[in-house]
């Protein structure tokens, strides 16, 4: 993503005000391509019209929520137009369980709502510029969610990209 007018967003909300709210905010970092869908048809309608960079998802809660179920369509679904697309989800809520539940469902990065529109920015380019390794497993898809070395961390190796291959047997 170069300049500001140059970023294409997709912006997930089944509430118009909260969609708007966030574009406007876009609005005033300079994006200029911006689409709002509201259902999983306008999700790809998005995709195909506008060929965005990254993508917001309205997050409410932990629980039965229609952007948790979002983002976990956009991982796991054979139908998600793809799977390792930037995603940043932007909630109201602080609370472990929300931010974890989001972390699990295979965002990319966190923000509160209400966000300026400077703040928002920076995380869909974080979201899209990561380093991180992408994992798919039955039980995870999306970006590694491992942030930082714990060098005091004493358990097995788990992170795939350093695992050493294992050695075939000669017969």
């Amino acid at each position: 993503m170069n300049s500001p007018a140059d970023i294409s967003i997709l912006i997930f909300s089944s509430n118009q005000s909260i969609g708007r709210t966030m574009r406007m905010a876009l609005r005033g970092m300079g994006i200029r391509n911006i689409q709002i869908a509201a259902d999983e048809a306008e999700i790809f309608e998005g995709f195909v019209n506008g060929d965005p960079h990254a993508m917001v998802v309205y997050v409410d809660g932990p629980e039965k929520d229609i952007g948790l179920d979002t983002i976990r369509f956009m991982r796991r679904s054979e139908k998600s137009p793809n799977i390792r697309f930037p995603i940043v989800a932007a909630s109201p809520r602080r609370d472990l369980v929300t931010v974890n539940a989001v972390i699990n469902a295979g965002g990319h990065e966190y923000v509160l709502f209400p966000v300026s529109g400077d703040a928002l920015l920076k995380k869909l380019v974080a979201a899209r510029n990561t380093s991180r390794p992408f994992i798919e497993q039955p039980d995870y898809v999306g970006p590694c969610r491992r942030r930082r070395e714990d060098k005091g961390y004493a358990g097995p190796e788990r992170r795939v990209d350093r695992l050493a291959p294992k050695a075939v047997a000669s017969s």
